[in-house]
């Protein structure tokens, strides 16, 4: 659900009205940042787990993964920024600014690293104050269930979606983005529309891309953030590691400012991941 931002400043308000087109207000950045403490984290962690399941494998774990990976992290770490900046969880529609009050991260699972390999994109919803094992505990299970084509909603709705002829598909999608636009879309629209998210998370770890590229922004939906994560590397004649991560933002949601401060957050998540291991005691509301 989605409730309607009004405290906020004049010029902010306008510029709906100067910038009618996401692909008009998009704000790039793009920057490496020091891994080193979260390859560490993780290691530590699977250790960790390993460990417990060699003692008691009846134990009760607060996760049902069997070992953390880099996707674990970052989807938590997008998931606790947008939480503490809450701006970035802001959309506009119809000229009007709204607020989420969850969490929906957008992602592509490709289900074979190959040219032909069929891809689908899902959506993960969480609450604010999620850890990561409540993270991982969401995501895991819906990757392996889109891979083995067991579990696709996204998917299935969609490859019988495009079965209609024309005409209908034009209809759906206009009445789609008219509920966008009046502010009160259906439970099943929200669910089955990838563009109706906090963010997209593009990672790129998985295909060994050396970069990171810009991403636009889609101009229909409610998604005023694209998220690209690149490969961990070592650092040449170094012992530490870094990640290239860019992001595109829209900036009717907010400015430019306030994305250098999420910035700063993120790397002291990056610096300090062990936050990720407890749920977030104070969630800011926003008003």
């Amino acid at each position: 659900m989605v409730y309607l931002i009004k405290n906020i400043p004049a010029v902010q308000k306008l510029m709906p009205y100067l910038m009618k087109t996401r692909d008009s207000s998009s704000v790039y950045f793009k920057d490496s940042f020091d891994a080193t403490n979260l390859v560490n984290f993780l290691n530590d962690k699977n250790k960790e787990l390993n460990k417990i399941d060699k003692i008691d494998n009846n134990s009760i774990l607060s996760t049902s993964v069997s070992k953390y990976n880099y996707n674990h992290f970052f989807m938590t770490a997008i998931t606790r920024i947008i939480a503490l900046r809450l701006h970035l969880n802001r959309f506009v529609a119809g000229k009007k600014i709204y607020q989420r009050h969850n969490i929906k991260l957008a992602y592509v699972v490709k289900k074979q690293f190959s040219d032909e390999g069929e891809e689908s994109v899902t959506i993960s919803t969480f609450e604010r104050d999620s850890n990561i094992d409540e993270v991982s505990n969401i995501i895991s299970p819906t990757i392996k269930g889109v891979k083995d084509s067991s579990d696709d909603e996204h998917g299935d709705f969609l490859d019988t979606f495009i079965k209609f002829p024309g005409f209908i598909i034009s209809f759906v999608v206009k009445l789609m983005n008219f509920c966008i636009v009046i502010g009160h879309s259906p439970k099943f629209f929200r669910k089955m529309d990838i563009m109706q998210c906090s963010a997209f998370v593009s990672n790129l770890r998985s295909i060994n891309l050396p970069t990171v590229p810009l991403h636009h922004l889609y101009d229909r939906g409610t998604c005023s953030v694209f998220i690209t994560i690149g490969k961990i590397r070592k650092v040449e004649k170094s012992e530490r590691y870094e990640v290239k991560i860019s992001i595109t933002m829209d900036e009717k949601v907010t400015d430019g400012f306030y994305l250098i401060k999420t910035w700063n957050l993120l790397q002291d998540i990056l610096n300090h991941p062990e936050k990720l291991d407890e749920r977030l005691e104070e969630v800011p509301i926003d008003e």
